[in-house]
């Protein structure tokens, strides 16, 4: 065997030796960061003092970390909201090469009364030449009023569109009314602002 290739054998096993030292000692580390950090429970009584019984929770919450609790309200509001902003992003994003599925994606989200409404054109037979796109993102929603069957959700939004070669985005509001029909919110209007 020819000196050269004792040197390339010998570079390749000490390559080979570094990198699996190096995968080893990275794999470690990061099973080591992502192990479980726990609070040590402390034996305190009703008033802070040390002494007493030791109170535990199913869930362990790092120290420093507080904890709130949502109640079933808050959740539905929260839920009323997403679907609003899921909603307005769905329906205010689409092509003219997409056959209307921005309107048959959000079909289970609206009211019979909407749908009717938002529904009309893909039924007919209008075509456009030119291709257009709208890409709609929310910025920023706030529940602007509720009540146990109705609610309104203020929507801020950007939306881009690309047509006829051109680009342009602009800003624009968008009020989403919402009702609950048998335990579910659906979008029963939406009017851009």
């Amino acid at each position: 065997m020819s000196l050269r290739a004792r040197i390339f054998i010998i570079v390749s096993i000490l390559a080979l030796l570094v990198l699996g030292v190096s995968l080893f000692l990275v794999v470690r580390s990061k099973n080591k960061a992502a192990g479980p950090q726990t609070v040590a429970p402390t034996d305190t009584t009703a008033n802070g003092q040390p002494g007493g019984q030791t109170a535990t929770t199913g869930t362990q919450i790092p120290a420093g970390l507080p904890a709130r609790i949502v109640s079933p309200l808050e959740a539905e509001k929260n839920g009323v909201v997403q679907l609003a902003k899921v909603f307005v992003e769905r329906y205010g994003t689409y092509s003219t090469d997409n056959n209307f599925q921005n309107i048959k994606e959000v079909e289970a989200f609206v009211t019979p009364a909407l749908w009717s409404k938002i529904s009309a054109p893909i039924n007919s037979k209008t075509t456009t030449q030119s291709f257009v796109g709208v890409t709609t993102k929310v910025i920023s929603m706030e529940l602007a009023s509720w009540s146990g069957t109705k609610a309104v959700v203020e929507l801020k939004t950007t939306r881009t569109e690309e047509k006829d070669g051109k680009v342009t985005t602009r800003q624009q509001n968008a009020t989403v009314e919402m009702v609950k029909s048998n335990d579910l919110w659906l979008v029963d209007k939406l009017v851009w602002n």
